[in-house]
């Protein structure tokens, strides 16, 4: 993806859940949105600290859920 000219690319470093990659990527590309000259690094950091305050998902707090995602390139 970064040859075809992809800036950056969010990778798992193992299988994941899909509730909590749906809602780091959400809440990720949100954060994003609303803040277009911050990093996407910040923007990963911001998603990966709701799953952890999630009141609806207490396990989403487990590194399982937010711990293998990693953003390459330009972060």
């Amino acid at each position: 993806f970064l040859f075809a000219g992809a800036r950056s690319v969010l990778v798992s470093h193992w299988p994941v859940r899909d509730d909590a990659a749906m809602l780091l990527t959400t809440a990720a590309l949100d954060w994003q949105a609303r803040n277009p000259d911050a990093p996407r690094a910040r923007a990963m950091q911001h998603a990966m600290l709701s799953l952890l305050d999630n009141g609806n998902k207490a396990d989403f707090a487990h590194p399982s859920a937010w711990a293998p995602f990693i953003l390459l390139g330009d972060g």
